[in-house]
């Protein structure tokens, strides 16, 4: 099961970098990176780029603006690669020893990042070239969101952008299930309450791995009644799994109850393991954490797809981004 993981892991990595090769090298993006160098009078936008073979680099004014934000985007991407390579890395060595039976080679920081650098995706691409005695250069994802980051304005606008419509319908009003408030007695580090501790373990969990959910939002089906998912996730604006938690399968009125609710999912091609996350549980078989991180390993993957522009080092996610949005807009209005 683990080399599985690995593997899997590995599929992952190596789309998202695909991802950002395929938008770098997309027709209608300028070429270039972004350099942001202090001096006397605060920061210098700068252009660094390779035409006909040869390394230039162009002041850009501040009217540039949109330029700079693409530029910027472009040099984010390319440090998100070389991270992806020095993750993939990782893993290629893990999947070699766990294969040949071997003990892990052992090597110390500097090794370890010597070797990947050899081995760098872009290492020989025209591209590389860019990062030529370039001085005071984000080196990690996690460097760009940094407050002090004179990248971090443009990088937060393009995600921002980028997932405008997540983060509206996540910000937004919806309608709630109204049965029983009195029952949601147990609270969640998003700072409400929800019915269960089962439903506690999965709330929590999800908020720690950035995925972002509405709780017992009502979704309207195509043939009969609404249902109302413990949890609503996102994976696109048009796409949302639904995630129910059946927690006393071994009471016969909940039982038939559950039923009908299954049947009604089902009608509606909400099939669980494909576009839906059913769990369960007895008195005598509660739910564990081994079964919710199995879960979450499969939205996961499947969410970090959907929204490959945020960092691969998970430093920034969309909860990160929804605080900025809100925050933006109780100071000075809407963006």
């Amino acid at each position: 099961m683990f080399i599985n993981d690995l593997r899997q892991e590995r599929t992952l990595l190596q789309l998202t970098q695909e991802h950002h090769l395929n938008k770098l090298y997309a027709a209608d993006n300028p070429s270039g990176i972004l350099l942001c160098q202090k001096h006397h009078k605060g920061i210098r936008w700068q252009r660094r780029d390779l035409q006909n073979g040869q390394l230039i680099t162009v002041n850009l004014s501040k009217k540039e603006n949109k330029l700079a934000e693409k530029l910027a985007v472009n040099l984010y991407r390319l440090i998100c690669i070389q991270n992806l390579q020095s993750q993939i890395a990782i893993i290629d060595n893990l999947i070699r020893n766990y294969s040949s039976g071997t003990q892990l080679k052992k090597t110390n920081a500097e090794t370890e990042k010597e070797e990947i650098a050899q081995n760098s995706f872009l290492t020989g691409l025209p591209i590389d070239r860019l990062f030529y005695k370039v001085r005071n250069c984000p080196h990690e994802p996690a460097d760009f969101f940094d407050v002090q980051s004179p990248y971090r304005p443009f990088i937060v606008a393009h995600l921002q952008s980028e997932y405008a419509d997540i983060i509206e319908w996540y910000l937004g009003e919806f309608v709630q299930y109204n049965e029983h408030p009195e029952r949601r007695q147990f609270p969640v580090k998003l700072g409400y309450n929800v019915r269960s501790k089962s439903e506690v373990m999965a709330a929590d969990r999800l908020f720690e791995e950035g995925i972002l959910f509405h709780y017992e939002e009502r979704l309207l089906m195509q043939f009969g009644d609404p249902a109302w998912p413990d949890f609503l996730i996102p994976i696109t604006l048009f796409e949302k799994y639904a995630w129910e938690h059946y927690g006393a399968m071994d009471e016969e009125k909940y039982y038939n109850r559950t039923r009908g609710k299954i049947l009604n999912y089902l009608d509606n091609r909400c099939l669980p393991g494909i576009n839906m996350i059913t769990t369960y549980e007895t008195r005598k078989n509660p739910l564990t954490e081994e079964q919710v991180d199995q879960k979450i390993r499969w939205i996961k993957y499947r969410y970090r797809l959907a929204f490959a522009d945020l960092p691969p080092d998970e430093s920034f996610n969309l909860y990160d981004l929804a605080a900025h949005v809100k925050q933006y807009r109780n100071g000075r209005g809407q963006v």
